[in-house]
């Protein structure tokens, strides 16, 4: 199976690239899959032709300043996080709908995929959302020693790597892609703060939680991920109040000896352990899994 490659226009003029799949059984459903921070749409592409071969047709993109719609130059972007919400995910939702004809969208975002749903303005085309290892980023709530790693990055070293090379050096620290400044200075800021992106939101929104989104949210997490735990995941999901959610864990150990963490479940070699376990998610089937709530 083969991914066909597009692009995108956001709202603001900006072309995101992005990957479309289509299944010759297409019975299933449509899938937006919205990767997690750093993270470039290639990552997904195994799980992108598993869903495939599933009956799904299958949307992968890049966020404004990441893989193939970054500037060949990441010093020039000015592209802040919250742009990935406000246009990025709308304009590849209002691709789907008008240029495809297609609605009762599964939104499958991928961490900070999943955060920023809320700035989805046209929601009525998404049948639910499944939130795969998406938390709360404040660096206090994660367990020791990764707490004391992420302090180092945000308060010490981050500064001074941003000032030298005038981006977010992600790939010297192993965390994925480099970031535009912006949007490297506007996570940390989140990442620092124990409302995340509260405060975003109220300037946005003049609110404080994303009270409109009634869409439902699925939210699964690895049960080994330092950051998707059971303390960030559930703050998370306080994000969407008037959301019918439901909080699901996977006993990585019940599967698998090997180490999944924030990124792993998507990695190829779990596609007979562990992915179907995630299709049965998406399709509420949920009895592999623990639900917590």
């Amino acid at each position: 199976m083969c991914m066909k490659k597009i692009s995108i226009t956001a709202e603001d003029g900006y072309q995101l690239s992005a990957l479309l799949g289509t299944s010759a059984d297409i019975s299933a459903g449509t899938v937006i899959l919205s990767s997690a921070t750093g993270v470039k749409k290639e990552f997904y592409i195994n799980f992108a032709k598993f869903l495939m071969q599933e009956g799904y047709t299958v949307l992968l993109y890049d966020y404004r300043g990441i893989g193939e719609s970054a500037p060949a130059n990441l010093k020039t972007s000015n592209a802040f996080m919250h742009e990935w919400g406000t246009l990025d995910m709308n304009a590849v939702l209002d691709f789907m709908v008008e240029e495809k004809g297609l609605s009762d969208i599964i939104w499958l975002g991928h961490s900070i995929g999943a955060q920023l749903t809320g700035f989805i303005t046209k929601r009525e085309h998404l049948k639910k959302v499944i939130a795969v290892n998406a938390a709360l980023g404040y660096w206090g709530y994660f367990p020791f020693p990764m707490k004391m790693v992420v302090w180092t990055l945000w308060y010490i070293i981050s500064p001074v790597l941003v000032k030298i090379y005038g981006y977010g050096t992600m790939k010297k620290v192993g965390w994925g892609e480099n970031l535009p400044k912006n949007t490297f200075l506007e996570f940390r800021k989140w990442c620092m703060s124990k409302n995340y992106y509260g405060s975003y939101i109220q300037e946005k929104l003049k609110k404080d939680k994303f009270y409109s989104f009634i869409t439902p949210i699925t939210a699964v997490y690895t049960s080994d991920d330092p950051i998707a735990n059971d303390k960030t995941v559930p703050l998370m999901m306080e994000f969407f109040p008037h959301a019918e959610v439901d909080i699901i864990k996977i006993p990585v150990a019940d599967y698998t000896n090997e180490k999944v963490g924030h990124t792993g479940l998507f990695r190829k070699k779990f596609e007979k352990e562990l992915w179907p376990v995630l299709v049965k998610v998406i399709e509420k089937e949920t009895e592999p899994v623990e639900v917590l709530v």
